[in-house]
């Protein structure tokens, strides 16, 4: 499971430094998967990757006042906790004087760093606030899960995750198709709430969840996934474009 680190900051240098921070605990941290998927001077970059990512789990990184953009840190922050209530927010800035906005618009932030109090202290707290979050967010979303466990009637079953190449629900039932590598399993449950167990994988319909890390390439002409057994499934313009944008699948 990725920890998606998002950086905005309008100043350039600082902004590198703080990109420089984050990798070094990277690096210092193998054990857990973790990058900077965007760092940007520009807040409508963020909101933008909020959208196409509902799901990720995200660490962000905020100053509080763009003064090249019409939109504030506080009112991106407002709107990153709209989307995501377990997204980790550290602001990092000088308006101290609008701290008492971040709890009128219930941001809920992991922490306030002044810029004021130097690099090496704002590298401390940094590393404190990752170390908190790895602590508190990556392993409630089942960082080390390798299987996926079901009921049909009384009996539990459970599926080693690679094997599975998506899931798939038809109207007017209750059920689940497990699409999988050697075999197909129809078992009671919902798409939303496999969705909540396995947030890596990707809605690519309202009634088709796949498993990105089984595609093995894209049929952009005819709109199908591939899988590595070579099965296929159909998929939307729309929702095509994403996956090929996000996940870098080849066509």
């Amino acid at each position: 499971m990725l920890l998606s680190i998002i950086i905005c900051e309008d100043n350039k240098a600082l902004r590198t430094y703080y990109q420089y921070m984050i990798k070094e605990y990277i690096k210092t941290h193998p054990g857990v998967d973790m990058k900077i998927i965007l760092s940007t001077a520009n807040p409508k970059e963020v909101t933008l990757y909020m959208e196409s990512h509902p799901h990720d789990t995200k660490f962000f990184l905020l100053d509080i006042e763009f003064p090249e953009s019409k939109m504030r840190g506080i009112d991106l922050a407002t709107s990153i906790r709209q989307q995501d209530l377990n997204a980790k927010i550290v602001f990092i800035t000088t308006h101290e004087e609008l701290t008492p906005m971040i709890f009128e618009r219930k941001v809920e932030p992991l922490d306030y760093i002044s810029k004021e109090i130097g690099l090496e202290a704002i590298k401390s707290k940094l590393f404190q606030d990752l170390e908190v979050t790895i602590n508190r967010l990556v392993p409630s979303n089942q960082k080390n899960k390798t299987t996926f466990n079901f009921r049909i009637g009384p009996k539990p079953y459970e599926f080693e995750i690679n094997q599975i190449n998506y899931f798939e629900s038809y109207e007017n039932t209750h059920n689940v198709f497990l699409h999988s590598t050697n075999e197909i399993i129809e078992f009671p449950d919902t798409l939303k709430t496999i969705e909540t167990k396995l947030p890596n994988f990707y809605r690519a319909h309202k009634s088709l969840l796949v498993n990105p890390d089984n595609i093995k390439s894209i049929d952009s002409n005819n709109q199908k996934l591939v899988f590595i057994d070579n099965t296929t499934c159909d998929i939307s313009r729309r929702k095509l474009a994403i996956l090929k944008k996000h996940y870098h699948i080849a066509n």
